[in-house]
């Protein structure tokens, strides 16, 4: 491996910090650069689901282990839809052979536990260089390829010359921690309504996270009001056996859209990455995971060369957007199509939804199709 090369990652998430840590394994110096300072970085009111694609991801670049003391698994996933009353309860002995041994369906980690483990882990080696855009300024370094993972905000058109895709579900996410009783201990719950999915995710035995989804302009009612009466309102929407003690920390806003972005129509070496390529629902926690699968590509694609020069650097972009585009389609496909069924206000789909949730019941096949391709994806194999 050539270590000559430098290479520029902008925006230092979990998705830009994993592909530092990736690409510092092919012995070449890693410039890793964000407006924010590192503490702003950790600090942060997040949560994400963690599924096996991720796990095995995480194994293969030595992260896993590391980051197991933070995790809080669960072992059973409730999937309800309020409009028909159905419901069916998933668990570990509806996972594939090979992934049943975890004992865990997914696990829930904290932003600033999943960042701390990174940052401590990029502090371990020597060719990655962690630095702001002015520090960036005072040094002459010539970049053979960039990495934009700046996360879902808007990229400036003007700026990469990008192909891209919006679709707006005028939907908004409020995210909080909640103390309840009445849970089932390691139970995850993906709860369909009308106005949107609700998700409650457990971080600890009686605590969880919320991912709260309907319009925006209820989202930011909500937002605007007491956590008492922000209390109030979710118990209201709550299956009757959850009984809510209290809200636990911040209450933070996102807003919900589908997109996509290809820098294809750009000769520049640079490509995007994570949630600066793409974003979906958050409907299934799809989302960090779906990164992290873009960063396993860049990796796998720069390894296949014994040796990586400028040259074989012209062909990463094809090779990645052509190697991205079954799972990403997929993605879009599944989250998409749930958020269509379960949000349409046809009567006439009422007796599919209750059908489909009598079938998940009935038929273990069904349930393993849909859990294991939750948490495995469409190329758990591929990932080496």
């Amino acid at each position: 491996m050539s270590n000559r090369l430098n290479f520029k990652i902008v925006g230092s998430g979990p998705t830009g910090i994993l592909l530092s840590i990736a690409l510092s394994k092919l012995e070449l110096y890693i410039y890793l650069t964000d407006l924010l300072t590192r503490e702003q970085l950790i600090y942060q009111d997040k949560t994400y689901a963690i599924t096996h694609s991720t796990r095995k991801i995480l194994l293969k670049f030595g992260i896993w282990e590391k980051l197991k003391p933070y995790l809080f698994g669960f072992d059973k996933l409730s999937i309800s839809d309020s409009v028909t009353s159905s419901c069916t309860n998933l668990n570990i002995s509806d996972l594939d052979d090979d992934i049943s041994a975890e004992k865990n369906i997914g696990w829930v980690v904290k932003h600033s536990d999943l960042m701390n483990v990174l940052f401590l882990e990029i502090d371990n080696h020597s060719n990655i260089f962690f630095k702001s855009p002015q520090n960036f300024s005072q040094e002459k370094v010539k970049f053979d390829y960039k990495f934009i993972s700046t996360g879902a905000y808007p990229i400036h058109k003007k700026s990469f010359n990008f192909l891209y895709f919006r679709k707006k579900y005028n939907q908004s996410c409020l995210t909080f921690k909640v103390l309840l009783r009445g849970n089932v201990e390691s139970c995850a719950y993906e709860i369909f309504r009308e106005e949107g999915p609700l998700a409650l995710l457990p971080l600890d035995k009686n605590l969880y996270q919320i991912i709260w989804t309907s319009s925006t302009s209820k989202s930011i009612d909500r937002l605007n009001t007491d956590k008492n009466f922000l209390m109030d309102n979710l118990s209201t929407i709550l299956p009757d056996y959850f009984k809510l003690d209290q809200i636990v920390g911040e209450v933070n806003l996102f807003p919900v859209s589908l997109s996509i972005n290809l820098s294809i129509f750009n000769s520049k070496k640079l490509l995007f990455v994570g949630d600066s390529f793409h974003t979906f629902h958050p409907v299934g926690g799809q989302g960090l995971n779906t990164c992290w699968r873009d960063v396993n590509n860049i990796f796998d694609i720069l390894n296949e060369n014994s040796f990586i020069s400028n040259h074989n650097l012209k062909y990463l972009k094809s090779k990645y957007y052509l190697s991205r585009f079954k799972d990403i389609f997929f993605t879009i496909v599944i989250t998409d199509s749930l958020i269509t069924f379960f949000a349409n206000r046809n009567y006439l789909l009422i007796p599919i939804r209750k059908i489909s949730f009598i079938l998940l019941n009935k038929f273990v096949f069904i349930r393993k199709i849909v859990l294991n391709q939750m948490t495995k994806s469409i190329i758990f194999k591929l990932i080496k």
